[in-house]
């Protein structure tokens, strides 16, 4: 509960704070967004570098926190020789999520997503570990490279897959899918708050839904991650008819 107020309460004190703050502002509404990420890919695949695809919006303060980590002059030089970096604009939580889906990825979890993809497969890198740039703000410049260089290097679920273990991954993707539905639906609702709170609007509503979601999006990253992990090493050990624990989460009053 600390930390949902504290992140409430964050997330209310940099939507002021933008308003006079222009760095890391890149995250713009495009006709041809999915031109732009295939243009992304084709360069990255050329010059042998990953593709980095930042998922994010200007009112977000963490989105904006990792733009400006990306152009820091100290870091970009060598980012610029491992990566090729497309920003994507995700508006108010309502646009744009094709391009998360196209890489496997049913639903981002928060702002900024920074997914790092392999240009020559089409891969998503980081699956599991994506949801981590929700608090960029909080990594200093060279804690963002060194993180981007370690997802990059060292690929979520790399290891081979088949038999029982496929079929537990199956039921673990099927669960994801069913959740994302879930937060979609929530970003309908909070994402027109969240635009009209920018316009000055009565936040109170809008501070009531987005502690239902938040919980929700920031719990369900961890389950994935764990159960997937739990899959593995219960298959690894030798075990049969493996029944995985999937949580349930409260109803949202929208619901």
């Amino acid at each position: 509960m600390k930390s949902f107020m504290f992140g409430l309460a964050l997330l209310f004190a940099c939507l002021e704070a933008v308003a006079d703050e222009s760095s890391g502002r890149v995250y713009q509404p495009v006709t041809d967004t999915m031109a732009q990420v295939d243009r992304a890919l084709a360069r990255a695949n050329e010059e042998g570098k990953t593709a980095l695809i930042v998922m994010g919006a200007n009112w977000c303060h963490d989105s904006r926190a990792l733009a400006t980590h990306l152009q820091e002059p100290s870091i970009a030089p060598e980012l610029e020789q491992e990566f090729v970096i497309q920003y994507v604009d995700v508006g108010y939580l309502e646009r744009n999520f094709d391009v998360n889906r196209r890489f496997g990825l049913p639903v981002i979890f928060g702002t900024p997503s920074a997914l790092l993809v392999d240009p020559a497969t089409g891969k998503l890198l980081n699956r599991d570990s994506v949801h981590i740039w929700g608090n960029a703000a909080s990594f200093s410049a060279g804690e963002t490279r060194d993180r981007l260089r370690r997802q990059a290097t060292a690929p979520d679920n790399s290891i081979e897959t088949g038999g029982h273990l496929a079929a537990l991954l199956e039921d673990i993707d099927s669960f994801e899918q069913r959740q994302a539905g879930r937060i979609y639906a929530g970003f309908k609702v909070v994402g027109p708050m969240l635009a009209a709170y920018k316009e000055g609007e009565e936040a109170s509503e809008f501070e009531h839904y987005w502690k239902q979601l938040y919980e929700m999006r920031t719990r369900l990253p961890r389950d994935l991650q764990r159960l997937r992990r739990e899959a593995r090493q219960r298959v690894a050990d030798g075990e049969t008819d493996i029944q995985l624990d999937f949580p349930v989460y409260a109803a949202f009053d929208w619901e």
